[in-house]
């Protein structure tokens, strides 16, 4: 399991950082406060899915994040509801019907659902979920111009990806001709 606390704190410090040293607020956009039980069911039951525990566990700790690099995840009060959250759906589901690969067909008894996404280039965070209580969990899929990269859980792609993001900025904050 991943630790939120952790992977939430130090991306957030690393990227705070990176806005400090250059000067750039809009790298570090906190994340947003953890979501009560209360909105985690009541966005499950809106979107007709069962979470699972990695899910579940993120926004119960960091509610959505609108910058998590590049990326905006959505919060549990955002998916399946708000006119943002349908049009980028809507065109989510454009790419998957023209580009995505076979992988990402949904099976009977799943639904796909957008968690998160980037301005430009179009790219896109999907979670596969179970529709009914009990069934195997899903899996997280990061596409991007027909290259959909599959992960186990959205927890193997938030570590992943937070990997990445503090690498790049580590790099550009050490580069000599980033300096002041």
């Amino acid at each position: 399991m991943t630790d939120w606390n952790a992977l939430v704190g130090g991306l957030y410090a690393r990227q705070y950082e990176a806005a400090e040293r250059f000067g750039e607020p809009g790298l570090s956009m906190p994340p947003n406060p953890p979501a009560s039980l209360l909105a985690v069911a009541a966005c499950e039951a809106r979107l007709g899915v069962c979470f699972d525990a990695e899910f579940r566990d993120f926004l119960l700790v960091c509610n959505g994040w609108p910058r998590f690099g590049t990326v905006q995840l959505f919060g549990a009060g955002d998916l399946g509801a708000g006119e943002k959250w349908r049009r980028d759906s809507a065109f989510a589901q454009s790419y998957f019907d023209s580009e995505a690969s076979s992988a990402l067909r949904v099976p009977d008894g799943y639904r796909r659902v957008l968690v998160g996404r980037t301005a430009s280039p179009a790219r896109f965070i999907v979670m596969l979920f179970p529709t009914r209580p009990g069934d195997v969990a899903g899996a997280c899929w990061d596409c991007m111009a027909g290259i959909d990269i599959p992960y186990p859980d959205f927890g193997a792609w938030a570590e992943h990806e937070a990997t990445a993001i503090s690498y790049a900025l580590s790099e550009e904050i050490a580069d000599p001709r980033c300096r002041s």
